[in-house]
C-alpha cells in the first residue's frame, strides 16, 4: 500500500473513532442527570489532559509530574485573556493552546539534557511552583480568590435547534468538539512518522540516533505536543467557574498519570477507560460506603484510598494497564 493511500486510511480512521466518541458522549449525556452530565464534562475535559501523558510519557517514555501545572498555564493565559483582554471565550482556548505550547518548548529544552527520576523531579517542582507564582503575583493573577469565568448561557440558535439545555449539558457541548478535535490529532500523530520516531526514542536512544533520529529535537516537539494538549484541557476545566490555584492542586498531576496507568501508557483507548475510573469510581465507592453505614471520617478516605490501591495492584500485577490485559486476552484466544 502506497504512503498516499497509508495516510489516507489512517486519517480516516481517526475520523471516524473521533466521530465516534462525540456521538457516545452525546448519546450518554441524554440518558444523565445534570450531576452525571457534568461529571461527563469533566471526563471530556480531563481526557485531552490524559492523553496528553499518552503522546509525553506512552510515546516517547519521558516522565511527567507536571501536567497539572501546564494545565494552570493554559487555564489562566485564557482566564485573562477574557478578563482583561475581553477576548471570546472560543478565542481564549486556542490561544491558550499556543501559550502552553510555547511552555511546553521551555520546558522540553530543559527536559531534553534529563531523563527518568531527574525529569520526573523537575516537572514535579514546576507543579509545586506554579500555583505560588499565582499567589505571589496576587494583583495580576488574583492569588488564592482567583478569576471567575464560565462558559455563559447557551445561544439561541441552539435552544431553538435542540430545545431547552442546561447548564451542564452546554458544558459538554463546549468540551466535546475540542475532545474530539485532540483524540483526532493524537490519534493521526501515533500512527504517523512522527508517531513511530518518539517511539524509537522511547525503546531505544542510542538505536535511535545512529538511525538519523535527533534526539533532543524530538523530546522538545513531544514537550511542545503535549503542553499544548494540557493547557487546552487547563483552560476547558477553568471555565466550570473558577481559574485559581486551588483548582490546579499537585495532586491533579498526579491524578492524571494514575488515570493513564491504570487505562495503559500506550494505549489512547486505555486514556478513555482510565479517565472514566478516576471520574466515576469516587461516586460509586461514595453509594457503597452509604448502604454499608460507613462512618463519614472513614468514609471521605475511601475513594483516595480505593484509587491508590488500584494503581498499586496494575503497576504490581498489570504494568501495561487495562487495555495491556486486552491484548493479552485477545491474544492468549487466538493461540
Amino acid at each position: 500500500m502506497s504512503k498516499v493511500k497509508t495516510h489516507k486510511v489512517i486519517g480516516l480512521r481517526s475520523t471516524l473513532l473521533s466521530l465516534f466518541l462525540f456521538l457516545f458522549f452525546i448519546l450518554l449525556s441524554n440518558q444523565f442527570e445534570p450531576y452525571n452530565q457534568s461529571q461527563l464534562a469533566n471526563i471530556a475535559m480531563l481526557l485531552i489532559a490524559v492523553l496528553s501523558i499518552t503522546l509525553l510519557t506512552g510515546a516517547s517514555g519521558q516522565i511527567s509530574l507536571g501536567q497539572g501545572a501546564i494545565m494552570a498555564v493554559g487555564g489562566y493565559s485564557s482566564a485573562l485573556l477574557v478578563t482583561r483582554l475581553g477576548l471570546s471565550m472560543w478565542l481564549a482556548f486556542i490561544l491558550a493552546i499556543f501559550v502552553s505550547a510555547l511552555f511546553g518548548l521551555f520546558l522540553g529544552l530543559a527536559a531534553a539534557r534529563l531523563s527518568g527520576p531527574y525529569l520526573a523531579g523537575t516537572t514535579l517542582v514546576m507543579a509545586l511552583a506554579i500555583p505560588s507564582i499565582a499567589v505571589r503575583f496576587e494583583t495580576f493573577f488574583s492569588g488564592d480568590v482567583g478569576l471567575s469565568v464560565d462558559y455563559g448561557m447557551p445561544p439561541e440558535w441552539l435552544t431553538k435547534l435542540i430545545g431547552e439545555v442546561s447548564i451542564e449539558e452546554w458544558s459538554l457541548y463546549v468540551v466535546l468538539p475540542f475532545t474530539a478535535v485532540a483524540l483526532f490529532a493524537v490519534l493521526n500523530l501515533s500512527n504517523t512518522r512522527i508517531g513511530r520516531t518518539w517511539r524509537a526514542v522511547r525503546d531505544n536512544e542510542v538505536a535511535a540516533s545512529l538511525a538519523g533520529i535527533n534526539i533532543g529535537r524530538t523530546k522538545v516537539i513531544v514537550f511542545v505536543c503535549a503542553s499544548g494538549l494540557a493547557g487546552l484541557a487547563g483552560a476547558l476545566y477553568g471555565f466550570r467557574g473558577l481559574v485559581a490555584p486551588s483548582v490546579y492542586p499537585t495532586d491533579l498531576s498526579l491524578t492524571l498519570l494514575t488515570a493513564a496507568v491504570i487505562g495503559g501508557l500506550r494505549s489512547i483507548g486505555g486514556a478513555i477507560f482510565g479517565t472514566f475510573v478516576i471520574v466515576f469510581l469516587p461516586d460509586l465507592i461514595e453509594k457503597v460506603t452509604n448502604n454499608l453505614a460507613i462512618p463519614e471520617t472513614v468514609g471521605i478516605y475511601l475513594p483516595a484510598l480505593a484509587i491508590g490501591l488500584l494503581l498499586l495492584l496494575t503497576v504490581i500485577l498489570n504494568p501495561r494497564g487495562a487495555a495491556g490485559a486486552l491484548e493479552h486476552l485477545r491474544h492468549k484466544k487466538k493461540h
